[in-house]
């Protein structure tokens, strides 16, 4: 009785630290914070479509009329995918308006809500 109960207590235990561990991994709420929203319109300097995260740089003025390099995050190539992204939905110089979610200690970092092109288009 005291191997299962030791068991199944070692099984509890990794269960637990594995939980820990993806949501540290995909926490966004300790990263972005989801009660506030940002808007900002500029142009696009890199567009990485990759896992676990595609990754958007774009250079906007911020609050302040300063230009800054903004760094958004989405989901993965999959789940953007399934929105109707692809490797070829984005190129340097295009001009976007992004809303997101932005970082929690000021840093140009952000989770995108959403972006939409200069003729309308709309990408979630």
């Amino acid at each position: 009785m005291n191997r299962r109960m030791f068991g199944m207590l070692a099984i509890s235990v990794a269960a637990l630290l594995s939980s820990v561990s993806a949501l540290a991994h995909h926490g966004r709420a300790l990263i972005y914070d989801a009660n506030k929203e940002t808007t900002l319109k500029g142009t696009v300097t890199e567009f990485v479509w990759s896992n676990p995260h595609v990754q958007i740089g774009i250079e906007a003025a911020d609050a302040k009329g300063t230009r800054r390099q903004w760094l958004l995050e989405t989901s993965s190539t999959p789940i953007m995918a399934t929105k109707g992204w692809s490797r070829k939905s984005l190129k340097s110089g295009d001009i976007v308006t992004v809303t997101f979610h932005p970082g929690m200690k000021g840093a140009p970092t952000g989770d995108l809500i959403k972006l939409v092109f200069a003729d309308g288009r709309e990408l979630k």
